[in-house]
């Protein structure tokens, strides 16, 4: 970076401050100058980092309500090392399932979550280095000293904002040890709750103005060194946060060695002693019952004024963090000797620090029972005062579900001890006892329909609920794939009409004399061929007069015609507008017909794997459509946002046409098969279920444009082949 004219304009300042005349005399820089100077410097940190700026894409998993759900998050990250870590926010991966790395050169490569710490919101994910070319060097950012940023420093902010493409702000910083409190007057470091967890607590924020938006999380905060300095984590009204840099890479060194961040916990709460008349120490805020400081003998109130033999005095809220950190970043079992004051009394104590725990472990959905659970991990049997942690948690039940339906049925906050006779100790114990039931042994090379007659009626499932154990009966094997009944086929009309109420007959000419307007006249049917004409208004059938007194009525005509006979005549007394403008009666004699299936009498089927559904094509969607008769498919009737096909662009409306394998080898076509109708849409998708192919193509007719949709399925590969697959992953 050059220097040179910024130097000579601070030495000229400080002669004439200093009220020296100067044996030389210093030009003032110009304005472009110093603009080009500027511009060189943020041109130069720039490069050094944008290479290893990542957009990252993540399908979502969420487990609620006894139902697995998608969703979907972006954020921005950097790389740090050459293997292909990326450093980003915990909140940008969090339920993440799928995770896409987009890097500078536009290469989309997948990645996989190392580990996360919502106490800081700080994650690693690992590229796959196998999906890039051979030889294939990635860009390395370099970290920063962060404790060296003051106020007023120029920093870079740079990420991907609302999904769009690599941007770069200027601001300065404003704050260097920003804290957030619990409310107005109160100096209580606020831990803000986030999906995972508490996160906070241990952070001094970087607060700065260069603007940063939703898609920024997780992007470097840079300085004119090129060197990332921060972690952008929140942002509003024109103010940014970042996690510290030298914060971010002990949190990032720690989650690539272990996993995680393995930290020691004593307990407290702790706040400064501004306005409290006090001249030095920390109050104790609050003690957890049972943890290392309460077993010692700390109690809400005590003001600490010895750490290790060492005064401490902790005045402002913003000294609060570092000692948190302080205490979280010795190794878990280390003894803290700690001088008190309680009383006025002078009391000493050592603490023996425990690991702190996970708030939040393995979750799942056991999905055909409608039920979602989540591993006991060491705090959640803390909070509850379990003995143990065998079994796992209840968080939700779906309604009209077996485990709903059953006597007594499972509630939140159960706990599942036993599955068919089978202990469940872990979320895995209960996936697999799942797996167990729901592809039951000789199902392999069934169809789906046929291995579900294996799974049982009943099955016993034990569990405790607040300290009392219980059994009840579930019934697992899904209700038989039965279609609708279909009405019988009654008479019908081939028109649309609308109601012709008493002042829109009056403008149109035939005051009094209200009816139904013919809209649309469907072609190919005895009602094109009669001679009735779009505009026509039909005021009575036969000798009976048709009254229309309100919208409500709108339907009264077809219902009056479904009472006839089919292929009975019928005589159609009508209103229709002469050449002078004037509407003249008169009587059209036609067949009738039999009624159409509507799309909502339609047969439907509906596909887990591909979180698609579909229906019937009907006579009136290939009117609506303008479709020849000839055209053949499935209409989509919904998708799951970011399900199989829902993520590939199938949306409601498309008609499916074909589906085809294509060979992984070649990328030929392995099979291909024409849609013609639900019965052989179902067919296809049993193939598609046994074969379980890496990827599926599906023709589509949308607008009267064909078009392809590219699906990569990723099928489970601990389920077996054949018969239901409805079990989820547990997801961390």
């Amino acid at each position: 970076m050059r220097f040179g004219k910024f130097a000579a304009a601070s030495a000229s300042s400080l002669v004439l401050m200093a009220g020296i005349l100067p044996s030389q005399s210093f030009a003032a820089p110009k304005p472009e100058e110093l603009r080009d100077e500027m511009r060189a410097m943020v041109q130069t940190a720039r490069d050094k980092v944008f290479p290893a700026l990542v957009n990252i894409s993540v399908v979502t998993t969420s487990f609620e309500g006894g139902e697995e759900s998608k969703g979907g998050s972006t954020g921005s990250g950097t790389i740090i090392s050459k293997q292909g870590h990326v450093l980003t926010n915990q909140h940008v991966v969090n339920d993440g399932k799928k995770f896409k790395i987009t890097l500078a050169d536009r290469t989309i490569v997948p990645a996989k979550l190392v580990g996360e710490d919502p106490l800081t919101d700080l994650a690693i994910l690992q590229i796959d280095m196998s999906e890039l070319p051979k030889g294939t060097e990635l860009a390395v950012a370099e970290f920063g000293d962060s404790e060296k940023l003051q106020i007023g420093d120029t920093v870079m902010a740079m990420g991907s904002p609302f999904a769009l493409s690599r941007s770069v702000t200027l601001g300065i910083v404003s704050n260097t040890e920003r804290v957030f409190t619990s409310g107005f007057l109160r100096e209580e470091v606020e831990e803000m709750q986030g999906e995972a967890g508490s996160t906070g607590q241990f952070t001094r924020w970087i607060q700065h103005d260069a603007a940063i938006n939703p898609g920024n999380s997780g992007g470097p905060l840079v300085n004119l060194e090129g060197k990332v300095v921060g972690v952008n984590t929140l942002g509003g009204s024109n103010m940014g946060f970042a996690s510290p840099g030298n914060l971010a890479r002990q949190v990032a060194d720690s989650i690539i060695k272990d996993g995680e961040v393995i930290r020691s916990w004593i307990g407290v709460s702790l706040k400064n002693i501004r306005d409290t008349g006090y001249d030095d120490g920390v109050l104790v805020n609050a003690v957890v019952e049972g943890s290392p400081a309460f077993e010692a003998g700390l109690r809400a109130g005590d003001r600490i004024v010895e750490i290790d033999g060492k005064p401490i005095t902790i005045r402002f809220v913003e000294e609060v963090p570092p000692l948190v950190k302080s205490f979280a970043d010795r190794p878990v079992g280390s003894q803290i000797k700690v001088g008190f004051v309680r009383a006025g009394e002078k009391k000493e104590a050592t603490v023996t620090t425990k690991k702190l725990l996970r708030e939040r472990g393995d979750r799942a959905a056991l999905r055909l029972w409608g039920v979602t659970i989540a591993e006991i991990t060491e705090k959640l049997a803390e909070d509850l005062h379990l003995t143990n942690r065998d079994g796992v948690f209840v968080t939700g039940i779906k309604g009209g579900s077996p485990s709903e339906l059953a006597e007594p049925n499972l509630q939140g906050g159960d706990i599942i001890k036993s599955i068919g006779g089978k202990p469940v100790k872990t979320v895995h114990d209960a996936i697999e006892a799942y797996k167990s039931v729901m592809n039951p042994d000789g199902a392999k090379g069934l169809t789906p329909t046929e291995a579900a007659a294996k799974i049982p009626e009943f099955l016993l499932i034990e569990f405790d609920r607040r300290g009392k154990s219980q059994a009840t009966l579930i019934k697992p094997r899904p209700d038989k794939k039965e279609d609708p009944p279909r009405e019988l086929a009654k008479a019908w009309l081939g028109v649309a009409t609308q109601p012709v109420l008493r002042d829109l007959a009056r403008e149109m000419g035939h005051e009094g004399q209200t009816g139904h307007r013919i809209t649309r006249i469907y072609p190919g049917t005895a009602a094109e061929k009669s001679g009735l004409k779009v505009g026509d208004v039909i005021i009575g059938l036969d000798s009976d007069k048709l009254s229309v007194k309100g919208m409500q009525d709108a339907g009264a005509l077809q219902r009056k015609i479904r009472t006839l006979k089919v292929d009975g005549e019928v005589t159609v007394k009508i209103l229709r507008k002469g050449s002078d403008g004037k509407a003249v009666p008169e009587d059209i004699k036609l067949t009738l017909e039999r009624t159409r299936l509507s799309p909502e009498e339609a047969r439907r089927d509906s596909n887990k794997d591909f979180e698609l559904s579909v229906r019937e094509l009907t006579f009136f969607d290939r009117d609506d459509n303008r479709w020849e008769e000839t055209v053949q498919g499935v209409i989509v009737a919904g998708t799951e946002q970011l399900g199989w096909a829902g993520a590939s662009g199938i949306r409601s409306g498309d008609l499916i046409q074909r589906i085809s394998v294509p060979s992984d080898a070649t990328g030929t076509e392995k099979w291909s098969e024409t849609i013609v109708d639900l019965d052989g849409y179902r067919k296809v998708m049993e193939r598609l279920a046994k074969e379980q192919p890496s990827r599926v193509i599906m023709g589509i007719l949308r607008d009267n444009r064909a078009m392809y949709r590219y699906l990569e399925p990723e099928w489970k590969p601990t389920v077996q082949t054949d018969g239901p697959k409805d079990v989820a992953s547990p997801a961390k």
